[in-house]
């Protein structure tokens, strides 16, 4: 048992080179009934029938990789005549290693590459996928997140494509990350959610397929359009003006105008005074760009106003105030847009709900990229829903009490998701310690 530290395993010899660590090895069986594992006869006693050399890796000890030369008992079962190896507790048969390096693996492949895991412990890259596959399977199969009365259902970029992300509003949470965001997989995931009847609002962006899917699965659903996503629509019809303008002026007046853009997305009551005069100066050169952040502003005011009828008012007033053939073009966008969602939009007064997570979505999608350089979007989601430090977890519901469902003995977790805050700052200091190398290399 010394050095592997394993019960019934004895060392016969170990040989240390520069990155590995060779140690022979014989398995010893405790004493009591043994089993034909073709025939299920069982014995006092078992027939030997020779040995077999094995290698199996462990876990690494002082940062050494460990192989395992096992000598590897053979025995014949008397009642049918198969032959077969003697059994090993600790040994994972499918990856031909110990269970507690599988474990490993399992763990470390979240927060790594495949290919530096399996360097580290002296397997092959496909057997880290396979074995984080199976573990992310598992993991899917026997985690149980409880479904929120109040969710919110976003986008974020991940590996240049788009993936649905569904969180829970009240706990501030990330319950779901999925790799399209198409009908037929937003749909399927909802309709499987466990009691998914006690949704009682969901709240969105101006996603077609987001909408017709909560209509369907959660027809109970109230569901809000949230204003970040529609806000911003005017910070871009703005920025459509002000490049149109830029593209007429001379070189100097075009980076200018370039790098004071900041002050013309910022809003107005938050511009300081060198920022006010700087606005002035571009206003009074340019009454167009003046006027598209009039309207930019008036437009971000009316989320101030308290009742719902005046927010009516003051955006059908916003609306007739648009006369400018040019500025009708860069706020055509934003004007359809309040069209075709105007219900959605406006429901926002009805229940005062947003999805406050979408900047730190956005946050965790920029990490994520960076941090997530060589995984695939598998490890990214699973990093995302599965990081344990980060679960807030609730209590373990009784047979039947809560889920509708059976959940097996073996469910190792009862969560209401990812702390959005939490996994941020994981990716952000994941991601700085990869850029760190470069920045000394710089």
């Amino acid at each position: 048992m010394s050095f592997l530290h394993l019960p019934g395993w004895s060392v016969t010899s170990v040989k240390e080179s520069e990155n590995d660590y060779r140690v022979e090895a014989t398995y010893e069986e405790g004493t009591g009934f043994y089993y034909c594992v073709k025939c299920g006869e069982m014995f006092t006693k078992m027939y030997r029938h020779g040995t077999r050399k094995q290698l199996l890796m462990d876990l690494p000890v002082h940062g050494k990789r460990v192989g395992i030369e096992l000598t590897r008992k053979r025995y014949r079962c008397t009642a049918c005549g198969v032959t077969f190896l003697q059994q090993l507790p600790d040994v994972d048969e499918r990856s031909q290693m110990t269970r507690r390096l599988a474990r490993y693996i399992e763990e470390q492949s979240i927060h790594r590459t495949f290919t530096s895991v399996a360097g580290d412990v002296g397997v092959d890259e496909k057997t880290v996928r396979n074995i984080f596959r199976a573990y992310v399977k598992r993991l899917d199969e026997t985690t149980v997140f409880v479904t929120p009365e109040k969710m919110g259902i976003d986008e974020v970029h991940l590996l240049r494509k788009p993936r649905c992300v569904m969180t829970n509003l009240t706990e501030r949470t990330i319950f779901a990350v999925l790799e399209k965001r198409d009908k037929k997989t937003v749909l399927a995931h909802l309709k499987a959610m466990p009691q998914r009847e006690k949704v009682a609002l969901v709240t969105m962006d101006m996603w077609r397929p987001y909408f017709d899917s909560v209509r369907e699965a959660l027809p109970q659903a109230a569901v809000v359009v949230d204003k970040f996503h529609v806000v911003r629509m005017a910070s871009q019809a703005m920025e459509q003006v002000r490049k149109a303008l830029r593209a007429g002026l001379e070189a100097k007046a075009r980076r200018r105008l370039m790098h004071d853009r900041f002050i013309l997305l910022r809003r107005a009551k938050d511009l300081d005074e060198e920022q006010k005069a700087t606005l002035a100066g571009w206003s009074a050169m340019f009454p167009k760009l003046a006027e598209a952040y009039r309207l930019k502003e008036a437009f971000y005011d009316i989320w101030d106003i308290p009742k719902k009828a005046d927010a009516l008012a003051a955006y059908e007033a916003w609306e007739r105030s648009i006369t400018d053939r040019e500025l009708l073009t860069a706020y055509r966008p934003l004007l359809t847009a309040m069209l075709n969602w105007r219900e959605q939009v406006f429901a926002y007064w009805d229940h005062r709900a947003t999805n406050a997570l979408t900047e730190a979505l956005n946050g965790i999608a920029k990490a994520a990229e960076r941090a997530g350089r060589g995984y695939s979007f598998e490890a990214i989601r699973a990093k995302m829903l599965y990081t344990k430090a980060l679960q807030k977890q609730t209590r373990r519901p009784k047979y039947g009490e809560e889920f509708g469902r059976m959940l097996p003995a073996d469910v190792p977790l009862v969560t209401f998701g990812t702390d959005v805050a939490g996994l941020l700052r994981v990716l952000e200091e994941e991601a700085g310690r990869r850029d760190e190398p470069t920045r000394r290399r710089r």
